[in-house]
């Protein structure tokens, strides 16, 4: 499996809540949870794992195991910041749904009332894998703010469409957020950089850069102060590197991702690249158990 360290903590969070978190209320839950990730550690299932388990009121277990980089053996704590990578989509998706409810976007508008170049969307109307060649035709509807919210705009990602990774543009082709789309929005769910749409759509309604939104409106009323795309120098030392699993023809150890993706991002988008905590994330999701605080 070739997965990135950054997904760990996400994981460990959706397993450690399935297991029940009324177990965890005890010490015995909790000292289950703890061989079962120490276990997953020592099997060299992951390199390193963070695990929170919470209700709407408490945080009713946390723990850390393994290495935050395995080149080094630098041990990992709870408070490690990982990159969250695709954890990003639910915290753009809220600050978008923030602005749907001050009635400043709407659901069903379609999306290139505030980004106009959604118009040179198309859809993929035939493709040849052997000879690359392709035809294109206008979208049956325009993508509404909703399709993109849904995954049900026609966009993909090169990882979840042949199509989208074995493409070459032609000459003059110009494709807005990754590609064109592979069916006509509201026809199906596909996994996609829809969210990066979400997030544009957030800029241009806000008037604020995506960090600085998110910052003002989600992370500091929920206190999530290790949150970011851009990670301050003094917290660098708690970043897990980003790591993955060596390739097909080798022993399947775990190593570093080249290049890493360091502290800053250069131009952040809604669909991926946070750096949070366990704490922090944990916070984000106990709003949606409290009704918009935690």
């Amino acid at each position: 499996m070739n997965k990135t360290a950054e997904f760990v903590a996400g994981a460990a969070v959706a397993m450690a809540a399935l297991t029940g978190e009324a177990s965890a209320q005890n010490s015995q839950g909790g000292a289950a949870l703890d061989t079962s990730l120490r276990g997953a550690v020592e099997r060299k299932d992951v390199p390193g794992v963070v695990a929170l388990v919470a209700d709407r009121d408490h945080v009713l277990y946390r723990g850390a195991f393994g290495v935050a980089d395995v080149s080094t053996g630098r041990p990992l704590t709870p408070d490690a910041l990982f990159r969250i990578a695709s954890m990003t989509k639910p915290i753009t998706s809220v600050a978008l749904m923030q602005l749907v409810e001050q009635d400043r976007i709407a659901l069903d508008d379609p999306a290139e009332k505030y980004l106009p170049e959604l118009k040179a969307l198309k859809v993929l109307e035939s493709f040849d894998a052997t000879t690359g060649d392709y035809r294109l035709r206008p979208p049956a509807r325009p993508p509404t703010v909703r399709h993109f919210l849904t995954h049900t705009s026609g966009l993909a990602y090169p990882f979840t469409s042949a199509i989208w990774r074995d493409l070459k543009p032609h000459a003059g082709d110009s494709f807005p957020f990754g590609g064109p789309l592979l069916f006509d929005p509201g026809e199906q769910w596909h996994y996609s950089t829809s969210t990066d749409v979400v997030g544009r759509l957030v800029e241009v309604v806000s008037g604020q850069k995506l960090e600085d939104y998110f910052r003002e409106h989600i992370f500091a009323p929920l206190k999530m102060d290790d949150t970011s795309y851009n990670v301050p120098e003094a917290k660098g030392p708690r970043l897990v590197a980003q790591q993955q699993r060596a390739g097909a023809h080798t022993d399947g150890a775990v190593e570093l991702q080249n290049p890493q993706l360091g502290l800053t991002i250069a131009s952040p988008i809604g669909g991926g690249g946070l750096a949070s905590t366990v704490d922090d994330y944990g916070r984000f999701v106990r709003m949606f158990l409290n009704g918009g605080t935690c």
